[in-house]
C-alpha cells in the first residue's frame, strides 16, 4: 500500500516537472522572438480604432493621418538610420508612410505590408 502511494507521488512530481519544462520552452521562444526583433522598430500606421480592435503587442501606433517624419523622430526619438518596419491593414498606408519617411531622410524604413504580413515576417503566428 505504501509502495502504491509512493509510485503515485513520483508520477505526480514527474508530471509537474514535465509541465514546467514545457512552459519554459514557450517562454524561451517568446524571449528569443523579442531578441530577434529588437533591431527593428515596428510602427502600425492604421487608425486608433483598427489598432484597438487588433494589434501586435509592443508595436507603436502612429496613424498615417497624424504621421510626419518629425512625429517619428520626436515621439520615438529615432535616428534617421534606425530600422523601421511599417504596416497597416494591407500595405497601402504603410507605403505612403514609407514615402514620407524617405523624403524626410530616413534610410532604413520598409513597408512590411499588412498586419498579417508583419506577424508572419516576425513568426508571431
Amino acid at each position: 500500500m505504501n509502495y502504491t502511494l509512493s509510485s503515485k507521488l513520483v508520477v505526480l512530481l514527474f508530471t509537474i516537472f514535465l509541465a514546467s519544462c514545457s512552459s519554459m520552452d514557450t517562454t524561451q521562444t517568446t524571449v528569443a522572438r523579442s531578441i530577434a526583433n529588437t533591431d527593428t522598430v515596428w510602427i502600425d500606421v492604421r487608425t486608433i480604432e483598427e489598432y484597438t480592435n487588433d494589434h501586435i503587442d509592443g508595436d507603436r501606433n502612429i496613424p498615417i493621418q497624424s504621421m510626419s517624419a518629425a512625429t517619428i523622430a520626436t515621439q520615438l526619438g529615432l535616428d534617421q538610420d534606425t530600422k523601421i518596419g511599417l504596416y497597416c491593414a494591407s500595405g497601402g498606408r504603410a507605403g505612403r508612410a514609407l514615402i514620407m519617411l524617405e523624403e524626410a531622410g530616413f534610410t532604413n524604413a520598409f513597408n512590411a505590408g499588412g498586419i498579417s504580413d508583419a506577424r508572419e515576417q516576425r513568426k508571431l503566428r
